[in-house]
């Protein structure tokens, strides 16, 4: 599907540039909020990013995924921002998907304060891993990390997430 959105784009089908626009634009604010702890700061770089995929666009060879090559772009347009501000980055998730009708408010909260927790660079590989369902070699091409230290920092952060949770649920229990 993002392939042939991706083919037609290249070929000038605004339509198709728009869907690829908006199927990627909520993650990819997520991230760079993530990142940059500011909403227009953020906003500025997703726009900068889609720009730069505008501008880019027709050399985009379809060797790796869209999506892939996109999060690459803002995850180093925010790294650029934040060597140029100095600024150092903790935020809480824009997001919790929830299916289930019966919402278990306390749940999603602790869930929020556990990504809060989180250092950006965990949010990130967390993020990706699980609700974008990238692997292990996207993740490393869009961090520009090794498939070692990916799995390394996904095995961290997982304990990490299992160690909050753990912890609430003995608070809970007292």
């Amino acid at each position: 599907m993002s392939k042939e959105l991706v083919i037609k784009a290249k070929n000038g089908n605004i339509q198709a540039l728009n869907k690829l626009i908006n199927n990627h634009k909520e993650l990819a604010f997520s991230i760079a909020l993530k990142h940059l702890k500011n909403k227009e700061d953020a906003e500025d770089i997703v726009q900068n990013s889609f720009i730069i995929v505008l501008e880019s666009l027709k050399n985009f060879r379809n060797e790796a995924k869209f999506s892939t090559w996109l999060y690459k772009i803002i995850y180093h347009e925010c790294l650029k921002e934040l060597k140029r501000k100095n600024i150092t980055v903790e935020y809480l998730p824009q997001f919790v998907e929830v299916e289930n009708n019966e919402v278990n408010f306390e749940n999603i909260l602790n869930l929020k304060n556990i990504f809060k927790a989180l250092k950006p660079n965990e949010y990130t590989v967390i993020v990706l891993f699980y609700l974008e369902e990238k692997s292990i070699n996207e993740i490393a091409l869009i961090t520009s990390l090794s498939k070692a230290n990916v799995k390394v920092l996904l095995h961290r952060t997982r304990l990490k997430m299992q160690q909050a949770i753990n912890k609430k649920n003995i608070q809970n229990e007292r």
